[in-house]
């Protein structure tokens, strides 16, 4: 009964050490979770650390943002087309500086032609009173007589003139545009164009003229300006150079027989002969060397008479009337029969003068 009784006792108490000992087991696991959980769900605040850790270990790259204007007009030339080359040149206050590249084909000399240009930008615009830009707009090039690239007009008082250099050396173009401040062209009108270059009877020793007549509402031909004036400071205190629309300066371009359709003439005044340009080549270089050398294998031909002071008068009161004609029709009747009375008029003096010379001549 004893032993019965010690043994369920013994039993009892090691069941009793199982429990207990399950039950510390179980309580130790219980806490190692929930402390794992916590680490889990509640781990330290990553933006927090995140800020921390890139500020002391790995700088994040500076972010990316858009060209701002003023790096741009630091390191760059606007790019502009023809409306706003037009705007620039309204301006009386501004000189312009085109560099004109292409834009449809590529051009290693074109951007190699570019920063050379934009080595002296700031040189140039420091001035105040020049401006550079440049353009692929093919309707400028057309206007500027330009078909080759890269290529650099720089207008005066809206006097353009053509670069003919090189584009290697950014000193030598600034030396360039600051040689070509002055237009070195003359313009020349029906009523200058005599007395200017004195072409029919020129002193002993003058200076010749090498006279350009050009149409200003023809393309082609006004297209010639640029390059006429970089001729004109080639030649400059060697032979004057000059220009003459003939659209509006009649008297001079019949006098010298003058066709539209040829235009632009070269006519080269030397000594009371002039000499005119035949080649087909009409650069600068070509045009220099006539000029200077090769016009004396041609025959020269005297240069036409200037109109007479009863000449420019008939001219000037016809041009008068046919103006008066034009604006009122009322006057129409009366214009013509003034025309008349001065054409006769003319006639007559002529006349008079030619009879004089004759018996002069006889006597």
């Amino acid at each position: 009964m004893k032993t019965s009784s010690f043994l369920t006792l013994a039993t009892v108490s090691v069941i009793f050490l199982i429990l207990l000992s399950t039950d510390v087991e179980a309580k130790k696991k219980d806490k190692n979770l929930k402390v794992t959980v916590a680490d889990d769900v509640a781990p330290p605040a990553p933006a927090k650390k995140t800020k921390k850790a890139a500020s002391k270990e790995a700088p994040a790259p500076p972010a990316k943002s858009a060209p701002s204007k003023h790096k741009d007009d630091d390191n760059s030339i606007d790019d502009v087309d023809e409306d706003r080359i037009d705007e620039i040149l309204r301006d009386a206050s501004k000189n312009l500086v085109i560099f004109l590249y292409d834009g449809k084909v590529p051009c290693p000399t074109c951007t190699e032609a570019l920063s050379e240009v934009e080595e002296i930008d700031d040189d140039i615009e420091a001035t105040g009173y020049v401006q550079v830009v440049k353009t692929n707009d093919r309707s400028v090039a057309r206007e500027l007589g330009i078909n080759v690239f890269p290529s650099l007009v720089y207008y005066r008082r809206k006097n353009p003139i053509l670069y003919d250099g090189d584009f290697k050396d950014s000193e030598t173009l600034l030396r360039w545009l600051r040689a070509h401040e002055e237009v070195a062209t003359w313009d020349l009108t029906d009523d200058t164009f005599e007395s200017r270059t004195d072409s029919h009877s020129p002193d002993e020793g003058s200076i010749d003229w090498f006279v350009m007549f050009y149409d200003a509402d023809e393309g082609n031909s006004n297209a010639f300006v640029p390059l006429w004036e970089t001729v004109a400071h080639k030649l400059r205190g060697l032979v004057n150079v000059g220009k003459i629309e003939i659209s509006v300066n009649d008297d001079v371009t019949e006098r010298f027989h003058i066709e539209e359709r040829d235009c632009p003439v070269f006519l080269l005044f030397h000594r009371g002969k002039m000499y005119r340009y035949k080649e087909s080549a009409k650069d600068v270089r070509s045009l220099t060397n006539f000029a200077l050398h090769k016009y004396k294998e041609q025959r020269g031909h005297r240069v036409p008479e200037p109109p007479t002071a009863i000449e420019q008068v008939y001219e000037f009161a016809k041009e008068k009337i046919m103006d008066v004609m034009d604006d009122n029709q009322t006057l129409s009747v009366l214009g013509v029969g003034g025309l008349i009375v001065i054409v006769a008029v003319t006639l007559i003096i002529k006349a008079y003068r030619i009879r004089a010379e004759n018996k002069n001549k006889v006597a």
